[in-house]
């Protein structure tokens, strides 16, 4: 039985992602253990959807508040200083000093890169993903290192965002598509999520391009589907569950005052290599 008052937020910006949708669960399940409850609520990439659920969490009492924010500034005036936050993956700008678990990033998208471009792959095509009030994107500034440091120049036209108007499968194909049919030479691709990659996969193939004989496909998040597709997927496992669980322990502690908080909490992806590289 829950007491009254402990219970937790959590939003993530879509709940159709198998990242986000696991690391709900997970946050879920570990907050359970600790005999609290977990309101999780799905901002679908929308800064003042985001704003109003922080609002409601506040108005109805939560304890806490776990966030895979897509704001660029975190408003201050929403919690009291003490009310116990953790960012999880992103890292919207904030007056007040607040906990953060998630990948590096730049760090993970420069062994991706690494690893296409010691492939053999030259003309390697981003597609780095959607945040709803554009916070840096750490993904582009490994990207951008990696081609870097092989001397190969950075070229801006390689870099496509969505706009985050229909699913991340759509926008991804159509930006892969247009790109190719533009006259680009792409070799390789590097999507946001495996879901993206699903797309990139499907839209090649209305035009004749294969993944793996023509363009290899790298992408992120490791889900469960990554390995049930043809060709199977390589993809950088982000591990969700050590995120969640890291997360819920920091936010933990918060809520029982302890003064000494890890403010940055790294979880190392690895590199799951399958066919569609190779």
């Amino acid at each position: 039985m829950y007491e009254k008052e402990k219970w937790i937020g959590m939003i993530v910006p879509t709940l159709d992602n198998s990242f986000f949708s696991s690391l709900a669960y997970y946050v879920e399940r570990e907050m359970v253990l600790k005999n609290i409850g977990t309101l999780i609520v799905n901002s679908a990439n929308d800064a003042e959807n985001e704003i109003r659920y922080m609002k409601m969490f506040a108005e109805l009492g939560a304890s806490g508040m776990i966030s895979v924010s897509g704001l660029a500034e975190f408003p201050d005036d929403i919690f009291s200083e003490g009310f116990p936050l953790v960012w999880i993956d992103r890292i919207p700008k904030s007056k007040r000093p607040v906990p953060w678990v998630g990948n590096d990033d730049a760090g993970a998208m420069e062994l991706a890169t690494r690893y296409l471009l010691k492939k053999g792959s030259k003309n390697i095509l981003l597609l780095p993903g959607y945040i709803a009030q554009g916070q840096d994107n750490l993904r582009v500034e490994g990207y951008r290192r990696a081609l870097k440091k092989e001397g190969i120049p950075y070229d801006e036209r390689y870099v496509l965002y969505r706009n985050g108007k229909k699913s991340s499968e759509a926008e991804t194909g159509e930006l892969v598509v247009g790109a190719i049919k533009g006259g680009m030479p792409v070799d390789a691709i590097i999507t946001s999520s495996d879901r993206a990659a699903f797309g990139a996969a499907h839209a090649l193939q209305r035009i004749e391009y294969f993944v793996q004989e023509d363009i290899r496909l790298l992408s992120f998040d490791n889900s469960p589907y990554a390995a049930l597709t043809s060709p199977a997927l390589t993809t950088l496992d982000r591990k969700p569950e050590e995120l969640a669980s890291r997360a819920c322990e920091v936010l933990a502690e918060m809520m029982e005052g302890k003064e000494k908080i890890h403010m940055e909490n790294r979880i190392e992806v690895s590199l799951v290599e399958r066919v569609s590289t190779r």
